[in-house]
């Protein structure tokens, strides 16, 4: 027996028209079960995989540095007001992601911009 009433106001929304939360992703789910908080993985740009990638809020794949970097900062701000428990950090410039979410906001340890924050599922 489920103990809360089923919502009705949910609005299904079509696969084409959802969007991301960050610019990149690992090769696999759960990669960052295995990692310790000295572990840096390597991560993969999203907009390789997407076709239209601006469309549904990735960088161009013809875009600098600053440009994914800014695009990227947006799209961990909503992350930042979701707070998944499970989430590390990443750069998108350095494609590399760390499970140890207190680094946010830190240095990267390769090119210094600040960390955000980085969903391994």
């Amino acid at each position: 027996m489920w103990p809360f009433k089923k919502r009705r106001d949910v609005e299904m929304v079509p696969v084409k028209d959802l969007n991301f939360s960050q610019v990149d992703i690992t090769d696999r789910l759960a990669d960052n079960i295995a990692l310790n908080t000295s572990d840096w993985i390597p991560t993969s740009p999203l907009n390789r995989e997407i076709p239209n990638p601006e469309q549904v809020g990735l960088p161009r794949l013809a875009a600098d540095d600053d440009e994914v970097y800014a695009i990227a900062s947006r799209l961990s701000g909503i992350r930042d007001l979701v707070q998944v428990p499970d989430d590390g950090v990443y750069c998108p410039v350095c494609h590399i992601a760390n499970v140890d979410i207190t680094r946010l906001g830190m240095a990267c340890p390769q090119c210094g911009r600040g960390l955000l924050r980085f969903g391994w599922n």
